[in-house]
């Protein structure tokens, strides 16, 4: 089991972290689900436009790949993003690199992690997005998938503002507390 942050008190967030323990294989305690463990069918149909399924292309530099993204995800992006890798969607430094860091301690800790800030690529819309990322091993053991979900709310400037000011570089991304 796993502690949500409180930030992460959606019953979103819940539902997929309980969905996802619940995939853990019976037949080999202490390892990962994969991707053969997970349908989405099996989800409630409201949360599958905030699902995203990346791929951990390991060759060096470690990159992901959008196998599946949602439909809200497209539709606030601005364009389908299935086969792209995250890098390329472009983006600031500073806008990208909490959820590069959060997909890197979920492959390189085989734990779930949480993240919150603006959304990654600049918007008049002024979106303030909460992301959870799960680990996905066909072996059990070595990460090769991330399953997430994201939830974005619209925020005003001055909003935005005072939560740069409080994080400057966003809360950073945190694994989730095993308990």
């Amino acid at each position: 089991m796993y502690r949500l942050p409180p930030a992460a008190s959606g019953p979103e967030f819940r539902a997929l972290l309980d969905y996802w323990i619940a995939r853990f294989p019976k037949e080999s305690p202490g390892q990962l689900p994969g991707r053969q463990h997970i349908d989405p069918a099996d989800l409630p149909a409201r949360y599958l436009a905030q699902l995203l399924l990346l791929d951990v292309v390991a060759a060096p530099p470690r990159r992901f790949r959008f196998r599946v993204a949602g439909t809200a995800f497209a539709a606030i992006i601005g364009r389908d993003v299935t086969g792209l890798h995250y890098d390329e969607l472009g983006g600031t430094p500073d806008r990208t690199a909490p959820v590069a860091k959060a997909l890197d301690l979920i492959v390189d800790h085989g734990a779930p992690v949480f993240v919150e800030g603006p959304l990654t690529l600049p918007s008049d819309d002024f979106f303030w997005v909460k992301r959870l990322g799960l680990p996905l091993a066909r072996d059990g053991r070595n990460v090769d998938m991330v399953l997430g979900l994201w939830l974005a709310q619209r925020k005003s400037r001055t909003d935005l503002a005072r939560e740069a000011a409080v994080h400057p570089d966003g809360p950073g991304p945190q694994l989730l507390e095993r308990i």
